[in-house]
């Protein structure tokens, strides 16, 4: 009898049910993320059911009306359970992705002329040039692996500049320049360059990684102020890549009070760069922002508390890329547009409008159709990021939430942790409180200066730092629980 009763189909339906409620249960206590009361009342539920499911299916006074009844449901609860455990899985998982791994990707090429005859490096007959001041730990790994890998040593030129080795390579007083591709769009920027993408192709590539100290100030994000730096790098693709950093956004965040200011910092900014010489940076050389980049966002980020005198807790590193696939996975963004302009094809109407993907990336890089370039530009990409969050803290994320699991992984980059991060979003699941948002901007005035990287001048903008210490007043403000008045 004992025997015949094991040999239930429904037994077995029954152990299905029961480890899924088990696995699914402590997901939900690993994810560390919903607040512990929904846990436990999910918790509660689940083991009723199985208890339900029990008497229903394998329980000895279960007739066969009650086994059929049972399957039914247990069948349904089952695949909901699997559903469940793989959105659990996955937002677990998402925060791990996004976390700092403390690697840096880095690409360097040799490039020859688009119409010359030279297909590969064994077809180099004269010396490669390369710029003294532009990644030469990179420059040397490059050479080494190309003997290691082609057997091949190249005869070297040194030029002084990236800018001199470039024109080196136009006039032909060398036929192949060595080039870290996080500085390319340098060189394409410069008028005499402009065609350079289209001018020259890649014959070699060398990639390697460098370990980057994450250097995080933590603090208990649902109880205590803190600042991002959102740092948007200017390429496509993958998020590790080292760029220029063409968006830089200062973030106070006062998670009791729900206050929120974001700071925009012109690209061009003229700062003295902080960093830790080692990583090959012009430590107190004075550059661009947007050039602290190409040595990782914590250069970017020492060079900001610098030149702002604060502390800055996390870093949260974005590209093109980022803005397209997280918009769209978002069914989109409403911004508020205060004047007409076009790019890429697009027309944006003053008033508030909506936003896919590509049209949010548009808008947020576009600058020669404003009086204010540069100015007006940071003011968008504000808009944009402040759509970004009204989506994101709304009930509306729900309707897309795998599509944007499988986004964000890929697309962000940041040194908060994990633990940080699910703290922040069980806080807003506990109180559903709605955000108040601010924007404002530092200014400055326009002039040509010399840039380390480039090893030449180029254009800048002079901090107006009264403009400067008006905002550290005002994150000063959020920071204490306050409101500045910017309205």
């Amino acid at each position: 009898m004992k025997k015949e009763y094991w040999k239930k189909p429904t037994w077995y339906l029954f152990l299905l049910t029961l480890l899924l409620s088990v696995v699914i249960i402590v997901q939900l206590f690993l994810l560390a993320m919903i607040p512990i009361h929904f846990v436990v009342i999910a918790t509660v539920v689940v083991l009723l059911m199985d208890l339900l499911f029990y008497f229903l299916l394998v329980s000895r006074k279960a007739n066969k009306v009650n086994r059929i009844l049972g399957s039914v449901l247990s069948v349904v609860l089952c695949i909901g359970m699997v559903i469940g455990n793989l959105y659990l899985f996955k937002t677990n998982s998402l925060f791990e992705d996004i976390t700092h791994s403390g690697e840096q990707k880095n690409v360097v090429s040799v490039v020859v002329k688009s119409d010359s005859d030279i297909e590969s490096v064994q077809d180099l007959k004269q010396a490669i040039g390369y710029a003294k001041t532009m990644d030469a730990d990179g420059t040397k790994q490059l050479f080494a692996d190309i003997k290691e890998k082609e057997q091949l040593t190249l005869q070297q030129k040194e030029y002084n500049s990236l800018i001199d080795v470039t024109q080196a390579l136009k006039d032909g007083d060398c036929e192949a320049m060595v080039l870290n591709e996080s500085y390319r769009s340098m060189v394409s920027e410069n008028a005499i360059f402009e065609d350079f993408d289209q001018d020259t192709k890649v014959i070699y590539t060398y990639t390697y990684y460098t370990k980057v100290d994450p250097n995080a100030k933590a603090v208990d994000v649902s109880k205590e102020a803190f600042t991002v730096l959102i740092s948007g790098i200017d390429v496509y693709g993958d998020i590790a890549a080292t760029s220029r950093s063409d968006v830089n956004l200062l973030v106070t965040v006062n998670p009791l009070t729900k206050e929120i200011l974001m700071v925009s910092i012109p690209r061009d900014y003229y700062v003295e760069t902080a960093c830790d010489a080692a990583d090959g940076c012009g430590r107190g050389q004075m550059d661009k922002l947007t050039h602290t980049g190409l040595h990782g966002a914590h250069t970017t980020q020492a060079t900001l508390e610098k030149l702002f005198g604060i502390e800055i807790n996390y870093t949260l590193r974005v590209n093109f890329s980022s803005v397209q696939t997280i918009v769209d996975a978002l069914g989109g963004i409403e911004v508020d547009n205060p004047q007409t302009f076009r790019i890429g094809g697009y027309t944006f109407e003053p008033g508030r409008i909506h936003l896919d993907g590509d049209q949010a990336l548009m808008f947020s890089r576009e600058r020669k159709s404003f009086g204010e370039g540069d100015r007006e530009r940071g003011r968008n990409q504000m808009r944009v990021f402040s759509g970004i969050l009204d989506k994101v803290t709304s009930p509306a994320i729900l309707t897309n939430y795998m599509s944007i699991l499988d986004a964000v992984g890929d697309s962000f980059e940041t040194n908060m942790s994990s633990g940080e991060m699910k703290s922040l979003v069980q806080m807003q699941l506990n109180d559903r409180a709605s955000w108040h948002i601010q924007q404002m901007s530092v200014d400055g005035a326009n002039g040509n200066d010399y840039c380390y990287e480039l090893q030449n001048t180029a254009w800048v903008m002079y901090p107006d730092m009264d403009t400067v210490d008006a905002a550290v007043k005002a994150m000063e403000t959020v920071t204490h629980g306050g409101r500045p008045d910017l309205e």
